[in-house]
């Protein structure tokens, strides 16, 4: 799995798939991104001060930001929910083209 999390712009992509705006408040200030590369990763860190990056930190676990994947999940969830609603919705309003003909 390969994550990119930003938490002041609420960015969590998982896989090419990303979500902006999420509410990612819960994360450590320090925190500028997370890089995450299957197997291992690193935490950008800044100074919550300055914003100025001050280190960048080896990870060998993404547990500690299951978190930020699980809002991404549920927006995920919620994306496909809405839009299989929509499609159902369009195909019940579209005439059948199946059916019976009256001859």
């Amino acid at each position: 799995m390969r994550v990119t999390i930003v938490p002041i712009d609420g960015v969590v992509n998982v896989d090419g798939k990303g979500f902006g705006g999420l509410n990612l408040s819960f994360m450590d200030a320090s925190v500028h991104a997370v890089q995450w590369y299957e197997t291992h990763g690193e935490i950008e860190v800044k100074d919550p001060v300055t914003g100025r990056m001050v280190a960048n930190e080896v990870i060998t676990s993404i547990d500690a930001f299951q978190p930020a994947i699980d809002v991404w999940q549920a927006t995920k969830t919620a994306e496909e929910a809405a839009a299989a609603g929509a499609l159902a919705r369009a195909v019940n309003n579209q005439p059948s083209t199946t059916g019976s003909q009256t001859l």
